[in-house]
């Protein structure tokens, strides 16, 4: 017994518990990058203590495999970011809307939709039905209609079916392009695979939701305030 408490407490043993405590503490890791980053950490501490402890190398074998693998993946981590391009009206929307992605997420987020140029006229929503995309309105305006009474302006840097989407709802107003406007939007059902296979860009989109929805509040309660006599 006391054998296996001096070698747990020994030189050798403390590394070897280090070695799996950063590979625990990876798993806690949200960001892939840092993930990789402990578990390389990891691996070098395993390394070390296949090596120069236990002489075992086939544990030296598989912890270098390890090392070598995320070494390789933090590269093109850093490749694709190092390579990815945004126009300015991309990167007006990143400052804004996409706080924390990493350049090759945002570039990922900007693939999966597409930007275009609507005509006035071009239904955006329609109350009571499910939009078929979440739109980002970079220039221009849209109107706002319920019950087919116009009830607000919608302008430039504002999400429009933000809510339904991520809500599993239909639309509580039709909105529609009251100028000429650009874009940017995404189907419906990109949403959905956004949302269960890349967490974190969906967690990134939905907080720029909650902070287009707070400037959204701002902006109504500044109407009704300057409307009231």
């Amino acid at each position: 017994m006391d054998y296996w408490i001096d070698a747990a407490f020994s030189t050798g043993g403390l590394v070897g518990h280090l070695s799996y405590i950063l590979l625990v503490v990876s798993m806690m890791m949200r960001d892939i990058s840092v993930l990789r980053l402990f578990v390389i950490a990891s691996a070098l501490a395993g390394i070390a203590y296949d090596l120069f402890w236990l002489r075992n190398p086939v544990g030296v074998f598989w912890e270098g495999l390890l090392l070598l693998v995320n070494v390789v993946q933090l590269y093109l981590l850093w490749r694709k970011n190092r390579r990815a391009q945004f126009t300015p009206e991309e990167d007006r929307f990143i400052s804004t809307r996409l706080m924390g992605l990493s350049p090759g997420r945002c570039r990922d987020f900007f693939d999966l939709g597409r930007w275009e140029n609507l005509s006035t006229g071009t239904v955006l929503t329609r109350q009571n039905e499910l939009p078929e995309f979440l739109t980002y309105l970079s220039e221009g305006t849209a109107s706002i209609t319920v019950n087919d009474q116009d009830v607000a302006l919608v302008r430039a840097g504002h999400y429009i079916g933000e809510m339904s989407l991520l809500g599993d709802g239909n639309a509580t107003a039709t909105v529609v392009v009251s100028g000429p406007a650009r874009v940017w939007r995404i189907e419906a059902e990109k949403i959905e695979r956004l949302i269960q296979d890349r967490p974190n860009i969906a967690n990134a989109l939905k907080a720029g939701i909650a902070i287009d929805m707070r400037r959204k509040i701002v902006a109504l309660n500044s109407a009704v305030t300057t409307s009231e006599p």
